[in-house]
């Protein structure tokens, strides 16, 4: 799945001289916790909700001004967006964008094209994507099983639970983050994981409690 298959193209943008009354009303009538700042076309900056709080909490404890409501309304986009912007293009694979909110610490990502600001896709976006790809949207069961160094061991799993009569809607392999192993986790499209339980126990695959869950 690509960017362009999950961004959000009914973008609301501002200008840099937008104010702050202005780009506060924004998010909250909107529903919204981004907005990309363009000026002539071209993308120079993106707001958060955390940016406005930050301004708003800055000229209040800053004590340089006689009259902070006045001074916040003075604030523009150009005042607080982040100007160094990191983005994506709308062909990249969905798991670049996923890396990069990670990899940057950031929420939401610009997608643009031939310079052009197309959409944009959050990382709730990237969610949705994972529940959707992972099957929890319907009712399943998920096995965990240690996979172990055995390079055919994955073939041998899927064997083991499609020859138990199990279908499975989607299955997910990684490095467990405690103790190094390979792991598989793989959703079946039933509430009843027994004999495929059953059958992977048969061929020496180790599981978690969540099979039985």
């Amino acid at each position: 799945m690509l960017v362009q298959d999950v961004m959000q193209r009914g973008l609301v943008v501002v200008s840099p001289d937008t104010t702050l009354p202005r780009l506060v009303g924004l998010l909250q009538h909107r529903g919204i916790r981004h907005l990309p700042v363009v000026d002539q076309g071209r993308l120079v900056g993106i707001i958060a909700d955390r940016d406005l709080k930050g301004a708003t909490a800055s000229v209040a404890t800053s004590g340089h001004s006689a009259n902070p409501a006045a001074h916040l309304d003075q604030l523009t986009a150009a005042d607080i967006m982040t100007r160094s912007v990191v983005t994506i293009g709308p062909m990249f694979p969905v798991e670049e964008a996923a890396r990069l909110m990670v990899t940057k610490k950031i929420s939401a990502l610009p997608v643009t094209q031939h310079e052009r600001l197309v959409g944009i896709v959050t990382d709730t976006d990237v969610l949705h994507v994972f529940v959707r790809a992972m099957g929890v949207t319907e009712p399943s069961s998920r096995l965990d099983a240690t996979l172990g160094d055995d390079a055919h061991a994955l073939a041998r799993a899927v064997q083991a639970v499609e020859g138990a009569g199990s279908v499975i809607s989607s299955i997910m392999t990684l490095t467990s983050p405690v103790t190094g192993a390979r792991e598989v986790v793989i959703r079946l499209a039933t509430i009843n994981p027994g004999p495929a339980i059953k059958a992977l126990e048969a061929e020496g695959f180790g599981g978690r409690d969540s099979w039985r869950g």
